[in-house]
């Protein structure tokens, strides 16, 4: 990531920024050697894993520039990039979030795009006619306003990211950009995807040293989370029946096609019973 971003960092006169989030694999000590005797880089360490939330508002916090560009670690920005994302924030000065166009290792398209994870919206996503009609699958080739895009790359204004009260701290995991986006969006600040920019993007890389293959169980903890502070009356029972009917459909597919739940843990038994767990257990703290 830092070496996709040196010589544009440098031409432009920007800063930048590595928060480690308390890694424990010498990456911070890596990145210190290679271009810690750079002027435009710096190094700020905590002790502990703040999640992605708490350590982009440390690290935002003391930054004292109008844009600012938030990557994860796990990015690598193709050339011109940088350029084009600053020249968008340019073009778009009431925008809340910018975000490229992403796309796997291989170069093939990774879809960003989403709508709001309200119950309806992600009912409709996984029926094929009414798909059709999710961010998701739209066509990732133009400019357009978005609900919200997958935050692995984020650029905004330091004003309106302050004046939103920066990433919320209970989502550890997952779906801090989305309760961002959404609180941008209410005050009249929308996200906007620019394809002109492609970053390459590893998704799930911290997230796989952490809670390895069942790190899709977080995605459930998450939007739970994202209803409880933003949901209207029942989205909580709907998203419950309807993630329940969907575990249950992959639960009944993986049994009867073995390929497929090798394939992907979610079609497996084990992973099911998990997200029915975290769908249905009592006692759960309400954020």
């Amino acid at each position: 990531m830092i070496e996709s971003l040196a010589d544009s960092v440098e031409e432009l006169g920007g800063e930048l920024i590595v928060f480690d989030n308390g890694s424990e694999d010498g990456s911070d000590k890596a990145a210190a050697e290679t271009w810690g005797d750079r002027s435009w880089f710096t190094l700020i360490k905590s002790t502990e894993n703040l999640g992605f939330a708490g350590g982009a508002n440390r690290a935002i916090k003391d930054i004292d520039a109008e844009i600012i560009v938030l990557a994860n670690s796990d990015t690598i920005f193709l050339p011109g990039s940088l350029q084009t994302l600053l020249d968008a924030a340019d073009r778009y000065p009431d925008a809340g979030i910018i975000g490229p166009r992403l796309l796997w290792p291989d170069g093939t398209l990774q879809r960003s795009l989403r709508d709001f994870p309200f119950p309806g919206r992600l009912t409709a996503e996984h029926i094929p006619v009414l798909g059709r009609r999710s961010a998701v699958n739209f066509p990732h080739t133009r400019e357009q306003r978005v609900d919200w895009l997958v935050g692995a790359v984020m650029v905004f204004r330091k004003e309106h990211f302050v004046t939103a009260d920066g990433f919320d701290e209970n989502f550890f995991f997952y779906h801090e950009e989305t309760d961002l986006q959404y609180r941008l969006f209410l005050s009249g600040h929308p996200s906007v995807f620019v394809p002109s920019a492609e970053v390459i993007h590893i998704e799930g890389a911290s997230a796989r040293k952490m809670f390895g293959r069942e790190m899709y169980l977080k995605y459930i903890q998450a939007k739970l989370k994202f209803l409880r502070k933003h949901g209207y009356a029942g989205s909580l029972i709907l998203f419950r029946l309807f993630m329940g009917l969907l575990q249950g459909f992959r639960l009944v597919t993986g049994f009867l096609n073995p390929r497929l739940r090798r394939k992907d843990i979610r079609y497996t038994a084990p992973y099911c019973r998990g997200a029915f767990h975290e769908l249905f257990r009592r006692n759960r703290r309400e954020n």
